[in-house]
């Protein structure tokens, strides 16, 4: 079984979050056995499952490792769409 030990704000740096892109939080769950995996999560997801510090995970460790990838995968695209598109602006204000 994982508990969530911690939840903290996702440290964003000086980029701010892409349009439409969902606030993320830092969660931090451990293992019974004494394992910890820390992974970014929509607080929204959270808020709607209830669950918060001391609570126990209720997704597979597994699972919410792949729904990261994906996440980081459809950040990445976002990245670089909005970087076209700032492109695109740039010549056609250039006109």
């Amino acid at each position: 079984m994982w508990s969530v030990t911690r939840i903290d704000e996702a440290d964003y740096g000086c980029e701010e979050r892409m349009p439409g892109e969902p606030l993320l939080v830092l969660v931090t769950i451990e293992s019974d056995d004494g394992r910890m995996c820390r992974f970014e999560c929509a607080e929204n997801w959270l808020l709607q499952q209830g669950i918060d510090e001391g609570d126990e995970w209720p997704e597979d460790i597994e699972q919410v490792e792949a729904d990261r990838e994906q996440i980081d995968r459809m950040s990445e695209w976002m990245n670089k769409y909005y970087e076209a598109v700032e492109e695109m602006e740039d010549l056609f204000d250039a006109e």
